[in-house]
């Protein structure tokens, strides 16, 4: 089942891509005109182009590798990652540009006019604008805004190496913003650093006198409190009942984490009392290194006695020792566990009397001191306010002495170096004529597709068979090509009597097949050849369809469109005499009728003189009575009939005969008029037998490709299409 799902897929993506190459075949000269135009624009724009030139530095920069503290007080830690980041913001920023234009000049970055646009050109006053007027702020800002503009900076990956590119129509201007820029960023670290550091310092030397008379004066309040309250300290600067307080609680603490640790041991140990072998389930007791050495003893007598059981019987001397050996190991791993589980609790239980003397202890301290409560966390604010101040005295001062360094030249800044400087360049780097230009023919190709595309959508006209089927319930019973032939032959209305063998005459031989099978019921069969609108072909199939009928008995052609008469025309006849003559009684049958000369068989009555009133001779009585009799002599009568579009005339002819058949000509009449043309037909209760889809273009239409195997399969078998070919209209 998933393989035919899968074929149906393929089948559905192929008939996809065929439908997309014959769209392709039949636009290929708007494709080709897109193409064509595209590529000539983007010629003229690449030859229209400024040449562009770039050149190019590269700078190292290291990371700072000594005093990190000083890195942190102006700013320079951080993470790793922010460091790199920051020099490319600090190579386009605009202190740097501003030296780069003082270093190169600002006269150098004006052009001396600036030439119009050639829509600037087309508005009036609009004149060339000499820059060397501007005032300096304006100058200065465009000088600026070509640096920051024209400048790249990219990273080398993994290194600290920065690759400056500046691009400029002036190859030696691009070289010196280049070369500028890397020695005005080393010129701007330094000197900022330098700087920042240097007000660093001068905020820290400020602030240190303050500092130290603040650690002063915490030093005095904390030595008068202490004087006042007689608190006696140790050397440590700690109050001893504090102390122990603190270390009492730290004790217990510890203590109770440990208890903590041994409680779920204690609570299986005593859970499982003396059983040796839920002992041995224990993980805690197994952890134990007695315990483990003895169990690998006891694992080792096991073994042995599983192996001298493969050889002796229980009752041999060697087994009774292995099996007594193993029993002894046993009882020792279990009384070892007994022992070792014993300890633990015993050391649970000292945790536990230990924790209630300690805590006595803390209560019996807390009582000494409850007293003294308020004095202890005045004492304690006080002793903090003092390690406070000492902790950011003892940093400033720190950070002074580091200062200091700068201006004695042992502090090393950012590492930054040029690698390579800036050479001028020989050619352009844009624009790249040979991209501009595949550019061009891929957009040709885009816009022709495209172009090609929405023709194909917005046209209604019917392409294929199928389409006819669908959109007019109509059956299709014959396809003509468009019709190829010498030079020499006449109309195309001839074109089965002249080529018999030719691919449009077998056609027409299908196209009679269909017509038969259609009125299969009536000996002698009348039809209506008749299209939407005027060209469409129909006179030519009627004729031609005549020629073929009367090779299967006698056939009438009647010529009934006295509005534009092509019968008598292709035919190569001048008579005046025909239907209209006939009707009006001013010619007999025998001279009204012609004999074709190919086919005695074939009898075409043409349209005589044309008349005024062509639809009321049509409706006549005495037209009904002819078209009678010329049915009972006749075994085929074919009708050639106005369009029904632009006349009334078919309407009233399809009244009177067996069928009518329809002609389209393939990808020219809107699906709409056709559809309105069978809607007229289907409101007057016209039976049409079938659609003849005209003018086929095999080289374009989905059926090209059948019509191909056609023509080369009736070749083989003697029919043929002419190889010198001039394409005429069907």
């Amino acid at each position: 089942m998933s393989n035919n799902i899968d074929t149906t897929q393929n089948s559905e993506k192929a008939f996809d891509l065929k439908d997309f190459l014959g769209m392709a075949r039949k636009h290929w000269l708007v494709i080709l005109t897109m193409i064509v135009l595209s590529s000539l624009l983007a010629v003229y724009l690449a030859i229209k182009a400024r040449p562009v030139y770039q050149s190019a530095s590269s700078l190292l920069i290291e990371r700072p590798s000594r005093m990190a503290s000083l890195e942190q007080v102006y700013g320079m830690a951080g993470m790793d990652w922010e460091f790199y980041p920051n020099q490319i913001h600090i190579l386009k920023s605009m202190p740097v540009a501003k030296r780069v234009v003082e270093r190169i000049g600002v006269n150098k970055f004006i052009p001396k006019e600036v030439e119009l646009k050639w829509y600037e050109k087309l508005l009036p006053g609009r004149s060339s604008v000499d820059l060397k007027s501007l005032p300096k702020n304006e100058l200065l800002a465009m000088a600026l805004s070509n640096v920051r503009n024209t400048m790249s900076v990219t990273q080398a990956k993994g290194s600290g190496i920065f690759n400056i590119a500046f691009d400029d129509y002036d190859p030696y201007l691009a070289t010196l913003k280049a070369n500028a820029l890397a020695e005005s960023y080393i010129e701007e670290v330094i000197e900022s650093g330098i700087n920042a550091k240097q007000r660093t310092g001068e905020s820290i030397s400020k602030q240190l006198p303050e500092l130290e008379k603040k650690v002063s004066e915490s030093e005095f309040n904390l030595k008068a409190f202490q004087k006042q309250h007689k608190i006696f300290l140790p050397e440590n600067g700690d109050e001893l009942a504090v102390q122990e307080l603190s270390q009492l609680s730290a004790r217990i603490t510890e203590l109770k984490r440990d208890k903590l640790n041994l409680e779920s041991v204690y609570r299986r140990i005593k859970s499982v009392k003396s059983d040796p072998e839920k002992l041995a389930r224990i993980p805690a007791l197994l952890e134990k290194s007695e315990v483990i050495n003895q169990k690998g003893k006891y694992a080792v007598t096991q073994s042995k006695v599983s192996e001298l059981g493969l050889v002796y019987g229980p009752k041999h001397p060697k087994m009774k020792r292995a099996m007594e050996a193993r029993r002894l190991a046993q009882n020792e791993y279990y009384s070892i566990l007994q022992t070792t589980a014993d300890l633990m609790v015993l050391d649970y239980d000292s945790i536990a009397q230990e924790i209630a003397y300690e805590q006595s202890g803390v209560s019996s301290i807390k009582g000494e001191i409850s007293t003294n409560n308020e004095l202890a966390f005045e004492y304690d604010a006080l002793k903090r306010d003092l390690d406070y101040n000492k902790q950011i005295y003892e940093a400033f001062l720190k950070q002074s002495k580091e200062t200091d360094a700068v201006k004695t030249g042992s502090v090393q800044t950012i590492n930054a170096r040029v690698v390579n400087k800036a050479m001028v360049p020989s050619s352009p780097y844009k624009p790249n004529k040979k991209i501009m230009l595949a550019i061009g023919l891929f957009l040709g190709l885009l816009l022709g597709l495209g172009m090609a595309f929405l023709l194909e959508h917005f046209d209604n006209t019917f392409k294929s068979s199928d389409e006819v089927e669908k959109k007019l319930n109509v059956p299709v019973i014959g396809m003509l090509p468009n019709i190829f032939e010498k030079d020499d032959v006449g109309s195309p209305a001839l074109q089965f009597v002249e080529s018999p063998k030719s691919a449009f005459a077998e056609s027409i031989r299908t196209l009679r097949t269909g017509v038969l099978l259609s009125l299969p019921d009536m000996e002698n069969k009348s039809f209506l050849v008749t299209s939407t609108v005027p060209s469409e072909g129909k006179t030519t199939i009627a004729m031609n369809l005549a020629h073929s009928l009367s090779h299967l008995g006698d056939t009438i052609l009647i010529e009934a469109d006295l509005r534009r008469p092509m019968v008598k025309q292709n035919m190569g006849r001048t008579t005046q005499k025909g239907l209209t003559t006939l009707i009006s009684g001013e010619s007999g049958f025998s001279e009204s009728v012609i004999v074709d000369a190919r086919s005695k068989k074939l009898h075409i009555l043409s349209s005589g003189k044309i008349p005024p009133n062509p639809l009321e001779l049509l409706s006549s009585e005495k037209f009904d009575v002819i078209l009678a009799k010329l049915k009972e002599k006749y075994k085929f009568v074919i009708i050639d009939c106005a369009p029904v579009m632009a006349v009334s005339d078919a309407l009233v002819l399809s009244q009177k005969v067996d069928g009518v058949l329809f002609v389209i000509k393939h990808e020219s009449t809107p699906s709409q008029l056709v559809e309105s043309a069978i809607s007229r037909l289907n409101r007057v209760s016209s039976r049409i037998i079938g659609v003849a889809l005209n003018r086929l273009k095999t080289n374009k239409a989905k059926y090209g490709r059948y019509y191909k195997y056609e023509g080369n399969y009736y070749g083989h078998y003697g029919y043929h299409t002419n190889s010198k070919k001039s394409e005429k209209s069907a």
